[in-house]
């Protein structure tokens, strides 16, 4: 069975018409400061390796997290994104679920997509237009049922069962910004077709 055929590894071609993140190779603005938020060692890596190209003059604050979200993960970004200055830019680095989180907690906050910069540590690489994260990875899911997001480890299109209400979710291509999370449908519903 070849890659594209594969149930629950979508291929490149159809997600090119999809929400889900595209992650392409990151590049470093120019600003007047940087806070690096890394997740996890993976994501320390990737914002220290981007930040050598940072100009010596300008201050940059880095800031490591544990590779999955904490009841200390949100006070501690909401009090760094707030005391940050006019001209920063904010480098979220790590697992996908956790980056698209802390994406959409400092969008809340004010910070623009212009003042972030977003590398997901688990993204394969692409084609031009980025790389994905694909098969079994932790990602967000918004249970369409309850409308309740929770955390799940699972390939797209793979089958989920919802906490909050017990539904059995289809993990959809259809990703929610400001959820920060993928679409989880019912199982049995033909929304593809």
């Amino acid at each position: 069975m070849t890659d594209a055929a594969r149930p629950n590894e979508p291929d490149d071609t159809r997600l090119r018409w999809t929400s889900v993140p595209r992650w392409p190779a990151p590049e470093l603005p120019a600003a007047a400061s940087y806070l690096a938020c890394c997740f996890g060692a993976a994501g320390e890596r990737q914002a220290s390796a981007l930040l050598e190209a940072a100009d010596r003059e300008v201050p940059v604050r880095t800031e490591t997290f544990a590779d999955h979200w904490d009841a200390a993960t949100e006070p501690a970004l909401r009090r760094l994104i707030e005391e940050s200055f006019t001209g920063v830019r904010v480098i979220l680095a790590g697992p996908e679920a956790m980056v698209m989180r802390a994406a959409a907690l400092a969008r809340r906050l004010g910070v623009t997509s212009e003042e972030l910069v977003l590398m997901a540590a688990d993204a394969v690489s692409g084609a031009a237009g980025g790389g994905y994260v694909t098969g079994r990875a932790a990602r967000r899911v918004f249970c369409a049922a309850c409308r309740a997001p929770f955390d799940a480890v699972a390939a797209l299109n793979d089958s989920v069962t919802c906490p909050g209400c017990a539904a059995t979710l289809a993990v959809d291509r259809r990703f929610s910004r400001p959820q920060a999370a993928y679409f989880g449908w019912p199982t049995g519903l033909e929304l593809h077709q």
